[in-house]
């Protein structure tokens, strides 16, 4: 063949040597692979997964020898070293644990020295004692110790308890706790300015029986003006021409510096919700006439427990090594209904399981799942010393006075002060103050305090119910004439949804359709 002709056989495809005989071509067929058949494809897979689950098995046995290889090549000496080494690092941990919590404890008792001695600075200092009391719990509040120092100091120096918070607590309590500490000292209803201003923090000069609901609901100081003119009435009963130092003291937390604030009208000392922030004695001069000498919070208290000075807000939340008794505390005071329905959480019989269900609830959960009960019960203290959960105490029936009171020294406060004006004070500051409704708790089980839930963060079903719309009422629908009961079911729905949506409810809960009222 011409070379023409291989070169146009070649062009045309035909080009090439034939196979001999016995021989295949280079080419050969292609594999057609699996056919497009269930049957075909489900064995397949098989095959697949076969091979695969024998490559695994193949991969595990082979991990298994080699750690027990590696098992047989390890001796007692490495099991040895082991252990001592981590022995040393266990040891090594405790070691600082251990120094921190000295340092801790070193500080903490340095503040509680330094807080003493500006303690001391204030008595010495001051004419006049103001011993500020939550109103929510006088007794727990009050320091016989600082008391007593005040007597036996010999300088004829005056004390007079201001019983703070009163909006917190009823009139009728407040009016009770009154009447108690009076046979005492004397004593004046107080509520501080929660204003966040630096400057002109209102002070309400209205006499509250004529002041509006509005005005006695506002963040204005009330009771500022009743404790000025006690103040100025002893400069004029002991003939005081010059000024004269009025020490401020008490708990923690128990509102001593706002008093400052609000009789200044100023921010002039820093306030906070946490115990300590008044850390030294410090001077606020009302006028020229009055100085006021504010002191850091001390207790005093020995015999009252831990779970008692918690939660009266006198110790750091965040500082607490084991929150779960103050809890416990609480719980006995509380209704356990008022609990679950608070919390959104089911039926408990303990502590320790109410902060289990309360953990998983707001998903305070530890590694593996496992319910944070430290940090539910701190949140259940934060709730209790935010005011989530409010609380009062009752004044004991009978009244005895204390070994550090007499009725000389009783006559002799009095003497110094203008008891007809206080009282007048007194029933202005109250006159207007807002009435709590709260069931009371048995006294015999938990002691003399009532506890009362604000608040809750889920609602119950009974209290949806009364809010919501009412539902439609197939009978009056039924007493229409049949003709017309398809008009007036259409009417009904339409004016419940009309109420949906003004409540601004999400959910609608439609009436039964016509076929169920042919039915019917």
């Amino acid at each position: 063949m011409s070379k023409a002709k291989q070169k146009r056989a070649k062009r045309l495809g035909f080009c090439g040597k034939k196979p001999k005989d016995g021989q295949q071509s280079q080419g050969g067929k292609k594999d057609p692979g699996v056919p497009n058949v269930r049957r075909f494809k489900d064995h397949s897979q098989r095959q697949a997964e076969l091979r695969k689950q024998r490559l695994e098995e193949q991969q595990e046995r082979q991990r298994l020898s080699r750690e027990k290889e590696m098992m047989k090549r390890r001796s007692l000496d490495s099991f040895q070293k082991d252990i001592q080494l981590r022995q040393k690092e266990f040891e090594q941990r405790e070691g600082q644990m251990q120094d921190l919590e000295k340092h801790v404890n070193f500080e903490t008792e340095n503040s509680r020295k330094a807080y003493c001695r500006e303690f001391k600075k204030v008595i010495e200092a001051a004419d006049v004692i103001l011993e500020v009391l939550d109103a929510r719990d006088p007794l727990g509040c009050r320091c016989p110790q600082v008391e007593q120092a005040v007597v036996q100091s010999g300088t004829n120096k005056k004390i007079i308890l201001v019983l703070n918070k009163i909006d917190l607590v009823s009139k009728e309590i407040v009016e009770k706790w009154i009447k108690y500490l009076r046979n005492e000292f004397p004593t004046v209803a107080f509520k501080s300015s929660t204003q966040q201003q630096n400057k002109n923090l209102k002070r309400s000069r209205v006499p509250v029986t004529q002041a509006t609901q509005e005005l006695l609901e506002s963040s204005a100081c009330v009771g500022a003006d009743c404790l000025m003119k006690l103040l100025g009435n002893y400069c004029r009963n002991q003939d005081i021409r010059t000024a004269i130092s009025v020490g401020v003291v008490g708990f923690p937390n128990v509102g001593k510096s706002s008093l400052i604030n609000s009789l200044k009208r100023s921010r002039a000392c820093n306030v906070g919700a946490t115990p300590g922030v008044t850390k030294c004695l410090q001077e606020v001069h009302l006028d020229k006439h009055i100085k006021l000498l504010d002191c850091p919070g001390i207790v005093m208290a020995t015999s009252t427990s831990d779970a008692a000075m918690i939660l009266r807000n006198c110790v750091k939340i965040e500082q607490l090594v084991d929150p779960v008794p103050p809890v416990e505390a609480i719980l006995r005071r509380c209704n356990k209904a008022q609990i679950m329905d608070h919390y959104g959480i089911p039926d408990f019989q303990t502590a320790h399981e109410f902060l289990a269900l309360l953990a998983r609830r707001q998903g305070k959960l530890k590694k593996g799942g496992l319910p944070d009960t430290d940090k539910a019960a701190k949140s259940v203290l934060m709730d209790w010393t935010g005011g989530r959960i409010s609380y009062f105490t009752h004044p004991p029936e009978t009244h005895t006075l204390p070994t550090h009171v007499n009725a000389e020294i009783v006559a002799e406060m009095g003497k110094a002060f203008d008891w007809d004006e206080l009282e007048k004070g007194n029933l202005e500051a109250l006159a207007g103050n807002l009435v709590y409704t709260c069931s009371d708790i048995d006294t015999t089980q938990f002691g003399p305090m009532t506890v009362e839930l604000k608040n809750p963060k889920t609602k119950s079903s009974s209290a949806t119910e009364a809010v919501g719309p009412k539902p439609v009422d197939l009978k009056d629908i039924l007493d229409v004439d049949p003709l017309l009961q398809g008009q007036a079911l259409l009417a009904a729905n339409k004016k419940r949804k009309k109420q949906q949506k003004r409540a601004g409810k999400n959910h609608f809960d439609f009436p039964a359709s016509k076929s169920t009222l042919r039915q019917g």
